[in-house]
Formats: structure tokens, C-alpha cells, sequence
């Protein structure tokens, strides 16, 4: 009998000023490792951009790693501080 592996997730949440355009920079590098992202929420409260993202890692854990440095380096670039947070489902 086969047992389906629990599905593995990482929260990413950014924070730092607000401007246009920072969720579709942020996401096109999710999409480029072909993550998928099952939730999102964002606000901006006085002027301060706060987005979190819950994506499924299940099928590509080992880019992992890749995925995250590309997004530190992004999120800097941006004067973003961004945090992740691993869990194994939802």
C-alpha cells in the first residue's frame, strides 16, 4: 500500500516600504522555480508593504535553497526585509 507523503510548505513574509509593482517582482521568482503558491495575503499600513506567501515545496524540494538566495538578494535590492518559515502542511 502506498501512503501519500504529507505536503511540505514555506511561508516567505516581506516587509519595507510600499511602491507599485513589488508582489509581480516577488512572484516571478516563485513562478520561475515553479512553486506554487496556494495563499497570499498583503497590506500596506501607513506607507509599509507586508506580503505573505504559503507555497507548496513538495514537488522541488531540492531548490529550495536556490529560490531562497534569489529572493534574499531580491528583497534587498528592494529595501525589503523577507523571513522564512518551513512546515510540513498547511
Amino acid at each position: 500500500m502506498v501512503f501519500p507523503m504529507p505536503d511540505k510548505y514555506l511561508v516567505i513574509i516581506t516587509v519595507g516600504p510600499d511602491r507599485s509593482g513589488l508582489i509581480a517582482e516577488i512572484t516571478s521568482v516563485i513562478a520561475d522555480f515553479d512553486f506554487n503558491i496556494e495563499d497570499m495575503d498583503q497590506v500596506v499600513m501607513h506607507g509599509v508593504f507586508i506580503l505573505s506567501l504559503l507555497i507548496n515545496i513538495s514537488h522541488a524540494v531540492e531548490s529550495l535553497e536556490k529560490l531562497r538566495k534569489k529572493l534574499k538578494y531580491l528583497c534587498h535590492e528592494l529595501g525589503l526585509e523577507v523571513a522564512f518559515y518551513y512546515t510540513g502542511g498547511k
